[in-house]
């Protein structure tokens, strides 16, 4: 073998040997343009530990003659890394690795309860959105005036990308809000007033609960089953007082993980229509997009008002949500709305469109989606040793625990190893004659951790908190 032909196919890279997947590189090409199959052909060997943290990339035409590609294609690769934060450019030396793998004596708690997704990259989406709207002058003085209900060009924005998603809405109002739970909030203070009754499920988002606090209406709530809500408790409160709405989690109920069956769903409309109540269909949770489907919404756009967000998908900092309500019911949302923020901020939505348009949120969407599936087998996998039922649905694991344990001390095992869970009593109306509404169990959240290695150290201390606590039960017992 000549020693020129050895130059080409192994790199030296510092003191670490790096030879190109061509193979892999064959394939990442038969679905992307060439460039962008590089820069994932790097990736995967930076996640994979063949490239390490502060190493030097290949020289660019050496890499470009190993792959049979322009040097062009090299650079353009190379340009996307820096984007997306995996790589930094030093003047005159080369491009070495910026993604840092491995974990350095990190010795903080592991964070299983915030339901927020790992930055996959999102934060260098935003620097190329916000570079992009810095450079255009026009837009800017478009964002930095008062607008109720977001631009023009925004409204047919997103009603064009939730209609490429099936969502029928080209023809209906859309209202911007400052996240879900001001979505919630406005839906709740446009329907009700001081008093009334509204049901929601047995445990459900604790956000629900502080608005019908604030609001003082009388809050009634009913069991989930593992089908949906429980229909027959439902009718009988509509039989003995006036309901004005239910509030639901259908996709994926929080925090039970439970998917309603589209024979509740329509069971639960029909219930709308004969009692004259209102829908409130809160799809906020992140869903895989396998397990993902079209709101009851698009059934009965007169009976329910649909609110989701961007905040389980993107980012929640940036406080951007949307509703679609009855038609009817337009105007009055956006005078409670105005009556609450005046306007919501333009620049977030125009920020949030010049990211969905460009090709990194798509790659960013699919990194998110790929690392979630990653860390529910790994987690079944270390759970299943201990013969636990919990419920796997997207970001959040439901884990009840038999009544014979208890879910405070289970808690404070996993604290001591460094883990924080949320105990089911976060999801209950506070009520000083019940400690968790007859709950018992635990919330696990995979999205906290921001990398893999985090999160792979974070499941090993659930799993030393695990033997552990069954230990300490069997000797009580």
């Amino acid at each position: 073998m000549s020693y020129l032909y050895k130059i080409i196919n192994i790199f030296i890279v510092m003191d670490t040997i790096y030879k190109p997947d061509r193979a892999l590189f064959s394939n990442l090409c038969d679905t992307q343009p060439k460039y962008r199959a590089l820069a994932a052909l790097i990736e995967h060997a930076i996640d994979n530990k063949m490239l390490g943290f502060e190493q030097k990339l290949p020289a660019q035409r050496l890499l470009a003659d190993s792959l049979s590609v322009t040097h062009g294609t090299v650079t353009r690769a190379y340009a996307l890394l820096e984007q997306r934060g995996l790589v930094t450019a030093k003047l005159g030396a080369g491009t070495f690795v910026s993604k840092v793998i491995e974990l350095s004596h990190f010795e903080g708690d592991t964070d299983f309860a915030s339901s927020m997704q790992p930055m996959m990259g999102q934060q260098h989406v935003m620097t190329n959105a916000l570079q992009s709207l810095s450079k255009d002058q026009s837009a800017l003085k478009d964002v930095m005036i008062y607008k109720l209900n977001g631009l023009t060009s925004h409204q047919h924005f997103f009603k064009q990308w939730l209609a490429d998603k099936g969502i029928d809405c080209l023809n209906h109002p859309l209202i911007f809000t400052q996240g879900a739970q001001q979505g919630i909030f406005t839906t709740l203070a446009t329907l009700c007033k001081s008093g009334d009754t509204v049901i929601a499920e047995s445990m459900c988002y604790p956000g629900f609960y502080h608005a019908c606090h604030s609001l003082k209406l009388s809050l009634a709530q009913v069991n989930v089953y593992s089908k949906g809500i429980d229909l027959a408790q439902i009718e009988a409160l509509c039989k003995s007082r006036t309901i004005k709405a239910v509030y639901i989690t259908p996709n994926c109920q929080n925090p039970t993980n439970i998917c309603y069956s589209s024979d509740n769903l329509d069971a639960l409309l029909a219930l709308s229509r004969r009692y004259n109540f209102f829908i409130i269909e809160d799809d906020v949770n992140y869903c895989l997009p396998e397990h993902w489907r079209l709101p009851l919404w698009q059934q009965a756009p007169d009976r329910v008002f649909y609110i989701s967000s961007f905040s389980k998908y993107f980012a929640g900092g940036l406080r951007a949500g949307y509703l679609l309500p009855p038609r009817l019911w337009e105007q009055p949302i956006l005078k409670q709305l105005h009556s609450e923020c005046w306007a919501v901020s333009s620049m977030n939505f125009e920020l949030i469109m010049r990211a969905i348009k460009s090709n990194e949120f798509a790659y960013n969407q699919t990194k998110l989606a790929d690392e979630i599936r990653y860390r529910i087998e790994e987690t079944k996998k270390r759970l299943k040793a201990y013969e636990i039922d919990a419920h796997f649905a997207s970001l959040n694991v439901y884990i009840p625990l038999a009544q014979t344990q208890n879910m405070f001390e289970f808690c404070g095992v996993l604290k001591a190893h460094k883990v924080i869970v949320r105990t089911l009593d976060a999801f209950v109306l506070d009520d000083p004659t019940s400690k968790a509404g007859g709950q018992n169990g635990v919330r696990l959240t995979l999205g906290g951790p921001a990398t893999r290695a985090e999160f792979d150290l974070g499941i090993t201390r659930v799993e030393a908190a695990l033997k552990q606590f069954n230990q300490t039960f069997e000797v009580v017992i």
